[in-house]
């Protein structure tokens, strides 16, 4: 039980607490043991910090380790302002502090009383937390804005995947119509072929039995009958190179193991009297077994050979060389070399559209490169021309796939 001013000091003494006590002036008068006994664990770095032993901090100004001693002056003149709490901070040392006032019995201002910690663990301790909140909290931003853009890009996918329904049900209305088209197109073709290879024919029969006949003709008149002949069989060959065309706009193919020197074979035994014409040769390595139309590929070679033959230089015996090589996996690429007159390669895609004729002055429908694309797509490949330097003519490279469908 505390009865005296003495019993009073002693317990403020003894107590658990870091206790100062400062006059009105400022200075430090009492510091009881616990306050000594924890400054002088700390000391090191107040001898570091102020150049002061714990002994010289009783008796001196608390102006001492204050940055603003004016600030701090008044804040505790202002009785208003106490207590007054607030962290202190030297080094990597933090004592959390409250002051308040001591006043006599008409409320004049005699002392000030200090009560401190040493708050540096639990102040690291609650700026690593807060850290580690702030670390947490920008990750809870982060989240957010991830699964925003989640939400963001399942939209955009959604839209993209309706679109896509919309536009593969599009497609498939136009498939069908572009299908219905070549049918069509076919059908139009066989007819329009036929009923005009009818009166073709007749024309070139009665023209042929008048030359014959040709006694009483003369040299013009037979001029005349024999370009009506010849003009007939242009006519003829174009309605069937015009039908041979349309019959690839279907897709309605069968395939089968195909041996391409088999094929070659076939060709070449068809060409025989233009090769024999020409004086030509046709040079070429062993071929490749591949799943294909035999008669598209058979028109295809025919086609190709064919059309180097006819346009060979002047007085310079064609020569035709066919090779293949294998490309990337499922895929063979035949060569078709010749040394003729060559394409320049500005028309090199111009060359296949039907009609197309570069050189005028050589007899042809313009349709034969156009039905060597045609077959070639059909197959799932493409064809390509190229001319070879100082023109040495040109080469014709049949990209295709070994195999159709599933195996």
């Amino acid at each position: 039980m505390i009865k005296t001013p003495t019993d009073l000091h002693s317990c403020i003494e003894n107590l658990q607490a870091n206790v100062f006590v400062a006059d009105k002036d400022f200075n430090l008068v009492y510091m009881n043991a616990h306050a000594r006994k924890t400054l002088e664990a700390i000391e090191p770095k107040i001898q570091e910090v102020f150049q002061l032993n714990v002994d010289d901090k009783q008796g001196g100004s608390i102006r001492r380790f204050h940055g603003d001693p004016k600030k701090v002056e008044s804040i505790l003149r202002n009785p208003s302002a106490l207590p007054h709490e607030a962290d202190f901070e030297f080094g990597d040392i933090i004592l959390r502090t409250v002051i308040n006032a001591v006043c006599d019995e008409t409320g004049q201002l005699e002392a000030y009383v200090v009560s401190w910690e040493d708050a540096t663990e639990s102040k690291k301790l609650e700026r690593a937390l807060n850290i580690k909140l702030k670390e947490l909290n920008d990750a809870n931003q982060e989240l957010l804005k991830r699964n925003l853009q989640i939400k963001q890009d399942e939209a955009e996918l959604k839209d993209a995947h309706e679109e896509q329904v919309r536009m593969h049900a599009y497609l498939n209305v136009k498939l069908a119509e572009l299908r219905q088209s070549n049918q069509d197109l076919e059908s139009f073709a066989t007819i329009a072929s036929h009923d005009l290879m009818a009166p073709v024919r007749k024309i070139i029969n009665f023209a042929g039995a008048l030359l014959e006949n040709s006694v009483r003709f003369s040299e013009n008149d037979k001029f005349l009958l024999d370009k009506i002949i010849n003009s007939g069989k242009r006519m003829r060959l174009l309605m069937d190179d015009i039908l041979a065309y349309s019959r690839l706009a279907g897709d309605s193919f069968t395939f089968e193991r195909v041996n391409l020197n088999d094929v070659l074979s076939e060709v070449l035994a068809v060409l025989s009297d233009q090769i024999m014409e020409t004086s030509g040769k046709v040079e070429f390595e062993p071929l490749p077994v591949i799943e294909a139309n035999k008669t598209q590929i058979v028109q295809l070679l025919q086609n190709l050979i064919s059309n180097s033959l006819k346009y060979r230089k002047e007085n310079v015996p064609p020569v035709v060389k066919i090779s293949s090589t294998r490309e990337e996996e499922g895929f063979i690429k035949i060569s078709v070399e010749d040394n003729g007159i060559g394409i320049k390669n500005e028309y090199a895609d111009l060359v296949f559209q039907p009609f197309e004729r570069l050189n005028p002055q050589i007899e042809g429908t313009g349709m034969g490169l156009a039905i060597c694309k045609k077959v070639v797509v059909s197959h799932g490949g493409k064809i390509t021309v190229k001319s070879l330097p100082d023109g040495e003519g040109s080469v014709f490279y049949i990209k295709l796939p070994e195999r159709h469908g599933n195996d």
